[in-house]
């Protein structure tokens, strides 16, 4: 598998490796962190992903000019440098298909591209979403001001010609930082979001909303995780770092209540827009930190048989899984896209009495070195003294 920029964009560190080369290297890095982290943990399987190319849901891509001609592509590794990465391996051909037609419009139509270093022009970034299962796409243009000049026969051209894309937003970022989105956005086409079917259900999500990039896996990922929680009909479920609720909706049906837990409000929207949409009445989401609410759940001595957390890639604090192993949940499920900061994470659960004896590797990245992680704990048993 060829790509010009491979090696100076390494966002795909793995291309050129066989399936089973990287699921070996994969599982050989977590296994030398659980050595390292003195674990008592054995890896019990790594799933493989069945499309390996083309499945990112979700992509940012920069501009920059060559000889006066526009082009766009990802950043080189650890820089602000847009490399020329057109027809991207990773993506879906109709991303890259739109991303091509974006550049040609901003040719055209005498765009201005924002300098980083000077602080003027006006578009930053580009953002596509895209669902997997029914092929809705929305796409975010991210621009230093509101003035955006062509923006109605940009939108027009686009809809015309990809009548895949359901919403347009523009999204206001006028500060010097290297975040991509801010607080401010205009709905320029559309309803601001799209929807995608996972696990059966219909899941709607914005522009800012979390949601896994590996669509076939992230369904493989919750069977996964229901599965090893085995829940009973009448237990209690906590999900922290819910996003838009999947996981918990993907839960709920075998308990008896889920609270969802999550910071980002646009996500809670979303979150609370799904339950409804697909008539789930036993789970409520709640607008908080995680950290914060499972403080305040051990202040109040609330109680869950089961305790579910997804977070980013710096993982959870140690604030919450002392807080969490308080309230003495039968089990708590850790779902990790980072076994770095998982494993020390689980250090931590284990001085808190909580223990894990195997650890799923799913492979979330394919082509990359990157691994989902998936571990259930449970309360470490008191020793027994002899007498």
């Amino acid at each position: 598998m060829k790509c010009k920029v491979s090696k100076i964009c390494g966002g795909c560190s793995y291309l050129n490796l066989s399936m089973e080369q990287q699921l070996n290297k994969k599982k050989e890095y977590v296994q030398s962190l659980i050595e390292q982290n003195h674990l008592k943990i054995k890896i019990d399987d790594i799933y493989q992903a069945q499309l390996d190319t083309h499945y990112r849901n979700k992509v940012i891509v920069g501009f920059a000019k060559d000889k006066g001609v526009i082009y766009s592509g990802l950043y080189a590794a650890h820089s602000h440098r847009v490399c020329h990465s057109e027809n991207c391996l990773m993506h879906p051909d109709i991303v890259n298909e739109i991303i091509n037609e974006i550049t040609k419009m901003m040719q055209s139509m005498k765009i201005e591209l924002y300098n980083e270093r000077t602080g003027t022009g006006l578009l930053r970034h580009v953002l596509i979403r895209y669902a997997h299962k029914t092929d809705e796409i929305m796409v975010v243009f991210v621009t230093s001001q509101k003035m955006f000049p062509s923006r109605r026969n940009m939108v027009n051209a686009l809809t015309s010609k990809f009548p895949q894309i359901k919403t347009i937003v523009q999204n206001i970022n006028s500060r010097k930082t290297s975040i991509v989105l801010q607080d401010e956005s205009i709905v320029l086409y559309g309803d601001g979001y799209i929807t995608d079917e996972l696990c059966g259900m219909k899941i709607s999500f914005g522009y800012d909303s979390f949601y896994q990039i590996h669509s076939d896996q992230c369904e493989f990922l919750y069977n996964l995780a229901k599965t090893k929680l085995h829940l009973e009909p009448n237990e209690t479920v906590l999900d922290t770092y819910c996003g838009t609720g999947t996981i918990g909706l993907t839960m709920a049906s075998s308990c008896k209540k889920v609270t969802g837990v999550e910071r980002n409000p646009e996500a809670v929207y979303f979150a609370k827009k799904n339950a409804k949409q697909n008539k789930v009445n036993n789970i409520n989401f709640v607008q908080m930190d995680s950290t914060q609410y499972m403080k305040e759940a051990q202040k109040h001595h609330t109680k869950y048989d089961a305790i579910i957390l997804d977070p980013p890639r710096q993982g959870t604090t140690k604030e919450f899984v002392e807080s969490a192993c308080a309230l003495s949940p039968k089990k708590i499920l850790y779902i990790s896209c980072d076994p770095k900061t998982l494993m020390r994470d689980l250090q931590q659960f284990r001085r808190c009495g909580y223990l894990a004896n195997k650890v799923d590797l799913v492979d979330m990245f394919p082509r990359t070195d990157h691994i989902e992680s998936v571990v259930l704990l449970t309360k470490a048993k008191p020793k027994t003294i002899r007498k």
